[in-house]
């Protein structure tokens, strides 16, 4: 129990990271309040955001069950625990998370551009093919959470009816839109 407690905490800070990344970069027009005052800033935030979604979705959905003999915090060691037990829905759903990595090139961009710099990639010769977008990136992480319940159900590691809630939205006091306003008055 305690591995998938410790998944639903992880993908819901994912989340909260993603609601960030999202609020303060998503459109040109609030990534230029940041910006247009604190270019330096902006760029090493935006940098430190989405290297932080990117690493993070490239271990839970990327790596395997095992690295160097040692368990990963990733799905595939999860579900490898529980496979037994997966319902069709849950199977199904699987099948679409996988689906959904091998499109966004979640590994092979971590690899290439964030956990090591590929030299031919970050010179341009090379360049790795990505679908990694806040929308693709949201729809796995809503999956994640999805299949994280049906898990509990079909190996019922809760009581039946129970099942797990970490993420919530960022409350508007403190949200980002909130953030940039005050960004804005100090300008």
């Amino acid at each position: 129990m305690s591995q998938v407690l410790k998944m639903a905490h992880v993908l819901a800070k994912l989340q909260r990271t993603l609601d960030v990344y999202e609020g303060l970069f998503a459109s040109k027009e609030e990534a230029a309040v940041i910006f247009q005052s604190f270019n330096e800033i902006g760029d090493s935030l935006k940098s430190a955001l989405s290297t932080h979604l990117i690493i993070g979705c490239a271990a839970i959905f990327s790596d395997p069950e095992k690295s160097c003999g040692n368990e990963n915090m990733s799905l595939k060691n999860l579900v490898s625990k529980h496979e037994s037990s997966l319902g069709e829905d849950s199977q199904q759903l699987l099948g679409e998370i996988w689906e959904s990595v091998e499109k966004m090139n979640l590994k092979k961009f971590r690899n290439k551009h964030v956990g090591h710099f590929g030299l031919e990639e970050c010179l341009g010769f090379k360049q790795v093919d990505r679908n990694i977008t806040v929308q693709s990136v949201r729809s796995l992480l809503k999956r994640a959470d999805l299949l994280i319940n049906h898990l509990i159900t079909d190996a019922s590691i809760l009581p039946q009816g129970e099942s797990l809630a970490f993420y919530s939205k960022i409350p508007a006091p403190r949200g980002t839109d909130e953030f940039l306003k005050r960004l804005q008055s100090h300008a």
